[in-house]
């Protein structure tokens, strides 16, 4: 696939996980925290459940299990970089179990949930707005890590996510991102 600048449609902040892929782009629905609980998402504004009409036609879409949760104000992270989980299950209109634990403080949280991106990944170029190490799995499954990439550079390598990595141990070499502010563009 080639990717130059005219091929960019969409942008995304970028979540660092090791097991989610960059999503989306399009946000299938948004809002805000209302009460926090263990790897849920409770919003109680929300319409998550699935409506099908008495002609069986599909009213509100809801949310499915798999699709991909940010978090956009993390309490640990850069703001302009949202946790990531996944939806486990649908428990009801106005509440999702997720992979993990992304809503952790009783402050109102934003969130946006987006079509996973797992079949065919498709590729997004990086936008770095914070200098440090960036370490990626490209669309090949290769995992690269990218040593200190300035403010406002953009990367020529196409990836499908960006890892958390790990602290140097046993030998191995530090892989840990550090980067900061990253945005996909699809």
């Amino acid at each position: 696939m080639i990717i130059n600048s005219s091929s960019y449609t969409s942008a995304i902040p970028v979540a660092l996980s090791d097991t989610i892929n960059i999503p989306g782009p399009v946000v299938r629905t948004s809002g805000n925290t209302t009460s926090v609980s263990a790897d849920k998402l409770v919003d109680t504004a929300a319409k998550f459940l699935q409506v099908v009409d008495a002609d069986g036609n599909i009213t509100n879409q809801g949310v499915q299990v798999g699709q991909v949760v940010y978090a956009m104000k993390p309490v640990i992270t850069s703001p302009f970089m949202p946790t990531v989980a996944t939806v486990v299950s649908v428990d009801s209109d106005t509440q999702l179990t997720l992979s993990a634990n992304i809503f952790t403080t009783t402050a109102v949280q934003g969130y946006k949930i987006y079509d996973a991106n797992q079949a065919q990944a498709k590729g997004a170029i990086l936008n770095v707005g914070g200098t440090g190490n960036i370490f990626v799995e490209t669309i090949d499954g290769d995992q690269v890590l990218i040593q200190d990439v300035p403010d406002g550079q953009t990367l020529s390598i196409v990836v499908k996510r960006v890892l958390v990595g790990t602290v140097a141990s046993a030998g191995n070499p530090a892989t840990t991102t550090t980067a900061t502010k990253i945005t996909a563009l699809i």
